[in-house]
């Protein structure tokens, strides 16, 4: 099965997080609550560009893996492809079938249709995401409940 992971870096947002643990735990909890929130609310346009991308990238497959991604509840925007729901033509599941999808094939059978490349879909959807409005939306939730309750 294959792993992997691309993420978004964003400077402060650790140290941010460890400020929320000095909060009292009635605030922590309404505070994590809100920042949950704003964190799916960005993974959730992160989700739907994906599965966008994956029906106009040209990988047969494509389309058929982005229907195993999941938006997780986090404070942090979180969102995953793959998995065991089986997609494939011959039952391949989505996780093992989710890099080929993106990177085509790495071996002498090509089973994607498609020539190895960096990324089809998932690559390049989360490198515009990183100007979207979605992780601005994220970061101004993050100031704004950091102000409420006195954190800078």
């Amino acid at each position: 099965m294959a792993s992997g992971a691309l993420s978004l870096e964003v400077d402060g947002l650790t140290e941010t997080l460890k400020a929320f643990q000095g909060l009292e735990a009635d605030l922590r909890r309404e505070a994590n609550g809100k920042l949950r929130a704003a964190a799916r609310e960005c993974a959730t346009r992160l989700a739907a560009l994906l599965v966008r991308a994956a029906g106009a990238c040209g990988v047969p497959v494509a389309p058929r893996v982005a229907r195993s991604i999941r938006v997780k509840t986090d404070r942090l925007p979180v969102v995953t492809i793959g998995g065991p729901s089986k997609v494939g033509a011959h039952g391949g599941t989505a996780g093992a079938l989710v890099w080929g999808s993106e990177q085509g094939p790495k071996g002498d059978v090509n089973h994607f249709a498609v020539a190895p490349s960096s990324g089809y879909w998932i690559a390049p959807t989360v490198a515009r995401f990183a100007s979207d409005d979605a992780v601005s939306v994220y970061l101004r939730a993050v100031v704004d409940i950091e102000r409420s309750y006195g954190l800078i």
